[in-house]
């Protein structure tokens, strides 16, 4: 007897894990209370590098937790570095912009806010 294998949808499989990586990030499956702080705006996309330039209204750390864009179609994830001039900083207030590796791709003028626990 000869068993044939279900075909699995590699695309429905990759959206489920999405889904759930987003609920996670965004703290659905846990009680943690979390704030988020409107911090900046998204001045432009680079796509070809994945990079966020954003314009600062407060200030912003390496390792801080950030959410860009509009609840529906949010992007959350922790500052692993950032850039002002192409120069590596650790930290950078309001009136700077600077610049951040993005995970997805965002919109110019997508709201950016600092996930306060």
């Amino acid at each position: 007897m000869v068993r044939r294998k279900k075909n699995v949808d590699l695309d429905s499989i990759i959206s489920e894990h999405e889904a759930y990586e987003s609920r996670i990030s965004r703290g659905a499956d846990n009680n943690v209370q979390q704030s988020k702080e409107l911090i900046g705006t998204v001045e432009q996309f680079f796509d070809k590098i994945s990079v966020a330039a954003i314009i600062l209204q407060g200030s912003l750390k390496v390792g801080d937790i950030i959410e860009i864009g509009t609840d529906e179609e949010a992007v959350r994830q922790r500052v692993a570095s950032m850039q002002i001039d192409r120069k590596d900083v650790e930290e950078a207030s309001s009136g700077d912009s600077v610049g951040i590796k993005s995970k997805y791709p965002v919109g110019v003028g997508s709201p950016v806010y600092k996930i306060v626990k």
